[in-house]
């Protein structure tokens, strides 16, 4: 893996020269005796080149410096404020672009910085006019592709406008008429018909210029691609140019971000972490070394798009940045908080006990991701942003806590009646089969609210059994002891050595009825027979009545009454 990502990095360096780097003219490859020294090069291509530069420069600077001459000319004998104002603003601009090609022509000829040998004006900072430079070509770019559109909007927006002042002027002129044919006097009919042939000819100046906007609509609409083809030509023109220019950036980021994290790797391994975990030294390392590959990773794709020249590309990545960074700010102290974290000094730390999302978790490891970690789930491994913990606590683990209060295979008795047998159990959700194989999903969260009873570590079932009164002198002595003997013998069968312990005692001495306690104690291996065991008990000790004659009370009803005097 590690040399494939070597020879990427090195085709891509390789076609990112060749895309940026002019090759050397084929006569100085095929005829390298023709060039005695390293100089003989310069005079004869460079020195060409510079000489036609220089030219060209000249011509342009004397050009403009004759147009300035004529401004000047122009501007000492114009008449009106007006037309000094418009040749002075095409003065200014005129100085500017000699002043503009001179710097370039003395770049050329002296080849060498001589900036300190001119007198430089600190301008004021305007952070406002850096900024609209700073993003300008964004806007241009979006100004540009969406300049049909807007074009086409605008033509139709002045068309409407237009449409609803023809048809305003010829509802005056149609009301006008109107009143005409009333036989209006001489004087208001001359004055009607004066407002008439003002009306007729804004009408006819309105029906003029919307036949010319809806032939320049027509136009517009009529030169405009088909969709299929303006958009193919479109995908077309940016994988040549600047979706070429973005893949050398991303291939950039790529080389650059998993070069520093193999040469991390190398690190780890030529020192390796001690048994004892990472130390604060070591987490700091990695934070920084982190940090730095992006920081390095983000440079060398904007040096990428600096490089090829492509203004839009290397702004739209540093407004990004910027806003980045601004949104870094307004989140700081969540920022802090999480490299606290990180360096294992926030309020979650490693090898802790942490409470997320209804669920125990350990907590494995802290970095720009945590892993968290349950043992008794199945899948029970999360990795989640570190930002997402920001605001919880962890604490030391108890000597005896348990991740979880069931395992896979376990009964369990629920606080709103559910009985089952656990399937499976994950961080999501928890399948209990209930008896006669009906499943049931609880969403693991509500299943830790719902309070379950693992019954497969154990239980103790207990059962009141009521005898009559009638039996009130052996109910102490001779009626506990066989009934222990009765059940005993039937358990026996039943849940063999899951029977950890049996005992009936005199429970109570109702109103109808002398109660008595039946209390079973079950190992691991009887959850199956939670709801069967009382029903055991009832029948063997109704079994164990018919064959003593002990008769079972039933609830009586007194009627007291009163004879009236």
């Amino acid at each position: 893996m590690n040399k494939f990502l070597l020879a990427l990095v090195f085709s891509s360096a390789w076609m990112l020269c060749g895309q940026g780097i002019d090759t050397v003219p084929s006569g100085m490859e095929t005829e390298p005796a023709a060039f005695p020294s390293a100089e003989a090069p310069r005079r004869g291509t460079a020195l060409e080149s510079d000489l036609d530069s220089l030219s060209a420069l000249f011509e342009s600077l004397r050009a403009r410096e004759k147009e300035q001459e004529a401004l000047h000319e122009r501007l000492q004998a114009a008449g009106d404020d007006i037309q000094r104002a418009a040749i002075r603003r095409e003065l200014e601009e005129t100085i500017e672009a000699v002043e503009s090609l001179r710097q370039q022509f003395q770049r050329i000829a002296l080849a060498s910085d001589v900036s300190m040998f001119e007198k430089t004006v600190e301008e004021s900072f305007d952070w406002q006019k850096e900024i609209v430079q700073f993003i300008r070509p964004v806007l241009n770019e979006l100004k540009n592709m969406t300049a049909e559109s807007r074009e086409v909007a605008e033509l139709q927006s002045h068309k409407e406008e237009l449409t609803r002042r023809r048809n305003a002027a010829k509802s005056a002129m149609d009301n006008i008429d109107r009143l005409l044919q009333g036989e209006p006097d001489e004087e208001l009919a001359a004055r009607l018909r004066q407002m008439r042939e003002t009306w007729r000819s804004r009408h006819r100046e309105t029906v003029n210029q919307l036949t010319a906007v809806d032939n320049q609509l027509s136009q517009r609409l009529s030169e405009r691609e088909d969709v299929f083809d303006r958009t193919r030509g479109a995908a077309s023109n940016f994988v040549q140019t600047r979706g070429r220019n973005l893949f050398f950036g991303v291939i950039a980021f790529l080389a650059v971000f998993l070069s520093m994290k193999y040469a991390y790797k190398l690190i780890r391994k030529a020192k390796p972490v001690s048994k004892r975990g990472r130390t604060l030294y070591t987490r700091l390392f990695t934070l920084i070394w982190t940090l730095l590959g992006v920081i390095f990773a983000m440079g060398a794709t904007l040096m990428v798009f600096n490089a090829v020249g492509d203004l839009f590309l290397l702004s739209l990545t540093l407004v990004f940045l910027v806003g980045l960074c601004w949104a870094g700010m307004k989140t700081l102290p969540q920022f802090v908080e999480q490299f606290r974290m990180m360096l294992n000094m926030g309020a979650i730390k490693e090898d802790e006990r942490l409470w997320f999302d209804g669920i125990p978790w350990k907590v494995d490891s802290i970095s720009f991701a945590t892993q968290l970690v349950n043992p008794l789930l199945d899948g029970g491994y999360l990795t989640i942003p570190t930002r997402m913990l920001v605001g919880l606590h962890s604490r030391p683990l108890g000597k005896k806590e348990e991740w979880f209060p069931s395992r896979e295979k376990d009964w369990v008795l629920l606080s709103d009646g559910t009985y089952g047998r656990i399937t499976y159990q994950t961080p999501a959700t928890v399948q209990v089969v209930q008896p006669g194989g009906s499943q049931k999903v609880i969403p693991t969260p509500k299943f830790m609210d719902l309070a379950p009873v693992n019954l497969s570590t154990g239980f103790r079932r207990e059962v009141i059994f009521g005898l009559d009164y009638g039996l009130q002198s052996i109910a102490v002595t001779e009626i506990p002891d066989k009934m222990t003997a009765h059940l005993k013998a039937l358990l026996d069968d039943k849940l063999g050595k899951a029977l950890q312990y049996l005992r009936v005692d005199l429970h109570e001495a109702a109103d109808s009825s002398i109660n008595f306690v039946v209390m079973v104690d079950c190992g691991p291996d009887a959850g199956q027979h939670w709801m069967m065991i009382p029903r055991w008990i009832q029948t063997a000790l109704v079994d164990l009545c018919n064959r003593e004659g002990w008769s079972i009370p039933f609830p009586q009803l007194q009627l007291h009454t009163r004879n009236r005097s």
